[in-house]
């Protein structure tokens, strides 16, 4: 079984919308990630590619090893890649990048691995399905046609991935009703000041505790209950 052609474009905007919908993915593998799509776009989208170590952390800008080996098993365990690190110094490592197809509400993951190859160990490994071994091989046809005489590309199993699942919990939150009238938003206009909370607070303690007088009535002048104030003087 032949993995399906690639689409450059909906390959990185599917791996996006992963990255939105999980929140254990952080930059580190997004820049390991594309720097692996990279040197895949370069081998022509063919599974198993072998690019160089060196290459890898070059084009995602990563100078530890210690931290290449952290995000490539981290990256592993997701089922975005399946690497399958060399046992001789004279061999490079092999890598194969998982298919990604958007389907009508879903993310289609396609792992894809090697057959009776050891993938990269892991502390804290995920079930897997089982996959059937291969007998004793004699044919020297059959046997040119596999990776490095030990294995064949297979498809280890099918993930599915709710489109737009946000990584966050949902806000329920009623929608806020505002009152043009009443809202100190839409009628700030009213005192000739931006209204804010910090311009509220600072206006509410910059006023003058004893209020101005009117100028109506001269200090001093004691309040005639008698008089009509209405009438102009």
């Amino acid at each position: 079984m032949q993995p399906p052609p690639v689409n450059y474009i909906r390959h990185i905007d599917a791996f996006l919308e992963i990255v939105n919908s999980v929140d254990t993915i952080n930059y580190t593998h997004i820049a390991l990630y594309v720097s692996l799509f990279r040197l895949w776009n370069l081998s022509f989208f063919v599974n198993p590619f072998s690019p160089t170590r060196d290459e890898i952390m070059s084009y995602a800008g990563i100078k530890s090893k210690e931290s290449y080996y952290k995000i490539i098993r981290e990256l592993n365990a997701f089922d975005l890649i399946r690497y399958y690190p060399s046992k001789s110094k004279f061999e490079r490592s092999l890598y194969c990048l998982s298919s990604l197809e958007y389907l009508s509400d879903n993310i289609k993951i396609s792992v894809w691995g090697i057959s009776n190859h050891d993938p990269l160990p892991s502390k804290n490994q995920q079930t897997r399905l089982p996959i059937a071994q291969m007998d004793s091989i004699t044919d020297l046809k059959t046997k040119a046609k596999l990776y490095n005489g030990r294995g064949s590309l297979i498809l280890e199993k099918i993930i599915f991935l709710r489109d737009g699942v946000p990584s966050n919990e949902p806000d329920n939150k009623p929608p806020s009703s505002y009152d043009p009238l009443t809202d100190p938003k839409y009628a700030s206009f009213l005192d000739n000041r931006n209204s804010s909370p910090s311009n509220n607070s600072y206006y509410a303690n910059k006023q003058d505790k004893h209020p101005h007088r009117s100028g109506l009535r001269p200090s001093g002048v004691p309040t005639d209950p008698n008089a009509d104030y209405s009438k102009r003087l």
